[in-house]
């Protein structure tokens, strides 16, 4: 007789249970069923700790001592939100605090190229089409047994359903934002399904941001299909604010001869985790992937990525560059899987970082799990303080410590930012860039 021990709940797992359990219905038929066995999968492991060798250096179960209450009515601040894009995004689909706002979302110029609706809406009419969420993610083992997958399909409440229709040219990025407002701490949970059909080309910006000082858990996840010969670039900027949780994602299909590109860049949140889930189901694809992260005080921001080659003659690039002041820590968790079929592959993976606070810290694992023999794959890793020689060139050109500082974060953070595939959107994160180390500047000239 085998007796199988008791795991207690923590008090975070314990309020996860019951807001599934008061949740409305949990959709029509595959969905309400998706919901209801991604709960229970949690529910038979809970949160992760460092125990769980993918969570070893992003401890959740310690980091969620609790989970905040679901957030009631809408706040008129978030009118004046600081989400704009200088007028680039047309394209707007908004939710505030959880919820999609069509007071503030604009698609009405999208001509009919671009099909959108959203899960709130269709889960509380019953409508069929809200079971496309999560059917995307239980086609691949690894994300479906996520235990951060499992929380945001068991919990999600509203997100997007966005259809790209063939052989269509979206000509103006369409954003995606997520505005939280609240003074008090709330949790919010989207989903966002994203269907690319072939011969598409389109460009998405994703967007978190919340107010300073507040204890909010925001957690949101991507489902992107991407078909034959079609092209998406996907920016992704995350803004939350100081004292935020920021739990994220995407799991993402490319089929033959498509492309996708990818940037995202890390500014807020105390704790982050963004995870990417990336498979190549057909041939003569190719994946870019950039990330960057400035990190102060004692943030600590989690990029995980796994890019599994299952098909022959794809190409991945995956590049990761952080700086990581004070006591900030930058996980980075990078694998590329090659399956045994999966011939003529070419992934490359390389982490950087520029460790300027005394207690900063770097931490790398990449990974490689190769099947097939006839493949080119290779990671590196770089980490070390700036250059004294360059700051001591800039100052004798009378460029004052602060700035001669900033002028080489902002070179090694930029280029990141400007390999991005869309020109105009690389521009408005490079604007956000240099305001956050115009902040950075400020604070360390008053120390």
């Amino acid at each position: 007789m085998t007796i199988e021990p008791r795991r207690l709940a923590t008090a975070a797992e314990t309020a996860i249970a019951e807001r599934f359990a008061a949740r409305p219905a949990g959709g029509p038929g595959a969905l309400a069923a998706r919901r209801e066995d991604a709960y229970r999968a949690f529910e038979r492991t809970g949160l992760p700790s460092r125990r769980v060798e993918a969570y070893r250096y992003t401890d959740l179960k310690a980091a969620l001592r609790t989970l905040a209450p679901a957030p009631t009515g809408v706040a008129a601040a978030a009118l004046s939100a600081p989400w704009d894009f200088a007028g680039l995004a047309r394209h707007r689909i908004v939710f505030v605090d959880g919820r999609y706002a069509a007071a503030l979302s604009d698609v009405s110029q999208l001509d009919g190229a671009v099909a959108v609706a959203t899960f709130g809406a269709l889960i509380a009419a019953g409508d069929a089409r809200a079971e496309t969420a999560g059917a995307l993610i239980e086609r691949f083992p690894t994300p479906s047994g996520d235990p951060i997958v499992q929380l945001n399909t068991a919990l999600f409440d509203d997100g997007a359903l966005i259809s790209v229709a063939p052989g269509s040219t979206i000509a103006e990025p369409v954003a995606i934002v997520h505005v939280v407002t609240k003074a008090e701490p709330v949790s919010v949970h989207t989903r966002h399904v994203v269907t690319v059909a072939a011969g598409a080309t389109v460009r998405f910006i994703e967007h978190h941001v919340g107010p300073e000082g507040v204890a909010y858990q925001s957690d949101s996840l991507v489902e992107l299909d991407i078909a034959d010969g079609a092209k998406v670039a996907w920016a992704r900027l995350q803004e939350e604010g100081e004292a935020a949780v920021h739990l994220g994602g995407a799991v993402v299909r490319l089929g033959a001869k498509a492309r996708l590109d990818s940037l995202s860049v890390v500014f807020g949140a105390q704790l982050s985790r963004n995870e990417g889930f990336v498979t190549f189901a057909g041939p003569h694809s190719e994946a870019v992937f950039e990330t960057v992260s400035l990190l102060d005080g004692r943030r600590q921001a989690d990029a995980t990525l796994v890019v599994t080659h299952a098909v022959p003659d794809c190409a991945s690039r995956e590049r990761f560059r952080a700086v990581v002041d004070d006591a900030a820590r930058s996980v980075v968790q990078g694998r590329i899987e090659v399956a045994k079929d999966a011939q003529h592959t070419d992934g490359r993976m390389m982490t950087q970082a520029l460790i300027i606070g005394d207690e900063a810290e770097s931490i790398n694992k990449p990974e490689l799990e190769i099947f097939a023999d006839d493949v080119q794959c290779a990671h590196g890793a770089t980490s070390g303080r700036l250059d004294d020689n360059a700051v001591f060139y800039l100052r004798s050109r009378g460029i004052p410590q602060h700035e001669a500082e900033a002028l080489l974060l902002e070179a090694f953070l930029a280029e990141s930012i400007e390999a991005f595939a869309d020109e105009a959107i690389a521009e408005v994160l490079s604007e956000r860039l240099r305001a956050r180390l115009a902040q950075r500047r400020a604070r360390e000239a008053v120390r």
